[in-house]
């Protein structure tokens, strides 16, 4: 069989090197939006590193960072919305841990789409995908499920004739709506409409009852004698930071027994170290029953005695600011 002149230079073109049509493409995706995997439809992350692993792990940490971002705003909205020393840090904690917990659900969802390398550089670039409707689907299904628990919070809390398991009650139903408020977030970036689930229930308010239901538990600081000087002062600070009624009078609801020894560990290397074991216990005054017992270790250094002491104590403060309320609830309740 006879080619034609014009099939046999075609052919002959082919076969010579350089040819346009074995030039490699730089995908489209690598300076602009991909055409395959539109926005309208995926969160897209790109990555560019010196070997395939590192390309795709900065691609998918370029779409967790969308979901990081819409955290890190909750918990600003959090700092703003709080009213006075009776704020929840350690509720906050609770419901940022949870809503990490819930994220890195939707973070394993994201995939590697598409990886090229550059054959200039030989870098590597990788473009992380994840589909809007399979993300917006979870987000949804999860805000559903924070909203009947938080439902079934307030009913407990409503219910309950024990302050204290009305309290504990309360304090979950305000964690599960900071939670479903982060989830909100999230779920307006990626819902294609931007609308997201709102929720049933104000915030603010289930905050406010909880303050409230607070104030009900009158509660007198005690510290045990040869205790660190100052722990009076520190413990009477957080008690009050903690939202609950503090008593002088003769008939409180409940004893808050402090002690604390600082122990000098002498000097090493330059520095002089203290330890010591803070100790907490809440007793019934109309039973004398003791609720519950809770310790921290304390350990802290300085220069000179004095300064590492200080330190120490400011240590118990931070504890006790930060811990005291969900403490004495968990002590409350184990009995």
């Amino acid at each position: 069989m006879k080619l034609s002149a014009f099939a046999a230079f075609a052919f002959t073109l082919s076969l010579l090197p350089g040819c346009a049509s074995d030039k490699p493409t730089t995908p489209d995706w690598i300076t602009g939006d991909s055409a395959r995997f539109n926005s309208a439809q995926y969160l897209i992350g790109r990555g560019q590193a010196s070997t395939q692993e590192e390309a795709k792990d900065r691609a998918r940490a370029d779409v967790a960072k969308i979901f990081q971002v819409a955290v890190v705003a909750n918990s600003e909205d959090l700092q703003r919305s709080k009213s006075g020393p009776t704020g929840t840090p350690q509720y906050e904690q609770q419901a940022s841990r949870s809503i990490s917990t819930r994220t890195d659900q939707i973070i394993r969802g994201i995939q590697i789409a598409e990886l090229w390398q550059d054959p200039a550089t030989k870098s590597y670039y990788a473009l992380a995908v994840l589909p809007r409707l399979q993300a917006a689907a979870s987000l949804r299904q999860q805000i559903s499920q924070l909203d009947e628990a938080t439902a079934d919070y307030i009913e407990q809390s409503r219910q309950h004739s024990d302050l204290f398991l009305k309290i504990a009650a309360a304090s979950q139903a305000v964690k599960s709506e900071q939670e479903h408020e982060s989830l909100q977030k999230s779920l307006q970036i990626v819902d294609p409409t931007g609308r997201g689930t709102a929720s049933k229930w104000n915030s603010a308010k289930l905050q406010s009852d909880l303050d409230e239901l607070l104030k009900r538990v009158r509660i007198a600081p005690q510290v045990i004698a040869d205790s660190t000087p100052g722990l009076e002062e520190v413990l009477a600070g957080a008690l009050a930071n903690a939202g609950f009624m503090i008593e002088t009078g003769q008939h409180p609801d409940f004893v808050l027994q402090a002690r604390m020894e600082l122990t000098d560990l002498g000097l090493e290397k330059g520095w002089y170290w203290q330890r010591g074991v803070l100790e907490i216990s809440l007793s019934e005054t109309a039973t004398g029953r003791v609720r519950g017992t809770r310790r921290w270790t304390v350990k802290s250094s300085a220069t000179d005695r004095e300064s590492a002491a200080k330190r120490a104590m400011n240590q118990v403060d931070a504890i006790l600011k930060k811990e005291l309320r969900a403490a004495i609830i968990d002590m409350a309740n184990s009995h």
